[in-house]
């Protein structure tokens, strides 16, 4: 899982090319959740970068010696801290954030989840922003639309 990748992660910026993270947003009734893929290598660079620190882009230097448990929590908490949602203007606290990982594509090794509730019936603004460490990232928005359809009948959505 994440413990392994981050323990084979070194402090030293890696010579290959990153990809831009990813995002989906899926708001659902009650329920917003929102998965990031990134490469983890260039996450824990961008979290033990001293020059980020100093420029105030992340707000603690995540130590090298960290055990992969540890480094696992830090990234956590430090995405929780830095990643920011607003529903109708409200600001909204993710209540979970869980790891995934892949070997099976190179440059996004990592899934993030993060998942959040409101009580809006309606919504009419979601705004969200995400911490430097994952550098630039390409966000989708995603509202379903859940319909019951009977046998045989036809579902008309509008957008």
């Amino acid at each position: 899982m994440l413990a392994c990748i981050l323990t084979s992660m070194s402090a030293q910026v890696s010579a290959h090319v990153l990809k831009n993270t990813t995002a989906q947003v899926i708001l659902r009734d009650g329920q917003v959740e929102v998965k990031v893929l990134t490469n983890a290598e260039h996450l824990i660079s961008a979290l033990q970068s001293e020059q980020a620190w100093l420029m105030g882009d992340i707000d603690k230097l995540m130590p090298t010696n960290l055990s992969a448990e540890q480094r696992e929590e830090f990234v956590k908490n430090a995405l929780k801290q830095k990643t920011s949602l607003r529903v109708n203007q409200q600001v909204i606290v993710f209540e979970r954030v869980a790891f995934t990982t892949s070997s099976n594509n190179e440059a996004h090794d990592l899934e993030i989840v993060f998942q959040a509730k409101h009580t809006f019936t309606t919504v009419n603004e979601l705004a969200i922003s995400f911490p430097k460490s994952l550098g630039a990232v390409h966000a989708s928005f995603v509202k379903p639309q859940y319909k019951l359809l009977g046998a045989g009948d036809t579902a008309k959505i509008k957008f």
